[in-house]
């Protein structure tokens, strides 16, 4: 059987071109985890990407600076801190709250701080593997890690000051590590702690 073929008219050819331009078009925004705020966005995304796209939906988020406590806090870090947050990108507050933390990471210009991103479904259902490998229980989460261990998890809340909070959670969780290895030596002499003021620890630090 042959398939006849028909010549469109000038008009009509034109208006079914625009829609394959459409529909072509939403798919390579689809891919690239298109929409304005990123819907359908899954996977581990840089941090350019998240401010990016945090600034497109609220130009405010391009002014964000962290406060100097908690960019001094960040400064002084020296063993390696690192930050995995889980978001959904969709959210505006997710991705400003994202956004703010790979700023505040990059002003700090530190290399002992690291962040990294990754966007999950609002459900908890994608991506599955890394949802399940590190146990994530909501969104945004925060899991913090301190040479390589993880030392705890936040749950920001929309509109957190979440520099700060990063900053002192981080401290604070830093500081009952050390505290309950005080009768550690090994760990005191591999560990920089010099930072942790409230941890009374004379053997490195007390009066000469």
């Amino acid at each position: 059987m042959k398939r006849s073929s028909r010549t469109l008219r000038p008009g009509v050819a034109a208006a079914a071109a625009l829609v394959v331009f459409a529909l072509a078009s939403a798919l390579v925004l689809a891919a690239a985890g298109g929409g304005e705020q990123g819907e359908g966005l899954l996977g581990y995304i840089s941090k350019d990407r998240i401010v990016e796209m945090a600034t497109a939906a609220d130009p405010s988020v391009a002014s964000f600076t962290p406060s100097e406590a908690a960019q001094a806090s960040f400064v002084a870090l020296v063993d390696p801190v690192h930050v995995r947050m889980f978001l959904v990108a969709s959210r505006l507050a997710d991705l400003k709250l994202a956004a703010e933390v790979g700023k505040a990471v990059e002003m700090a210009a530190n290399p002992a701080l690291t962040a990294e991103f990754v966007c999950v479904a609002a459900d908890l259902s994608e991506p599955k593997a890394l949802i399940s490998e590190n146990a994530v229980t909501a969104a945004p989460e925060i899991v913090v890690y301190w040479m390589g261990s993880e030392i705890g998890r936040m749950h920001p809340e929309a509109a957190a000051s979440i520099d700060a909070d990063l900053a002192d959670f981080i401290f604070q969780a830093r500081t009952r590590i050390a505290e309950e290895m005080l009768q550690d030596n090994e760990f005191f002499k591999y560990t920089f702690h010099k930072d942790l003021l409230a941890l009374d620890c004379k053997r490195c630090h007390g009066p000469r």
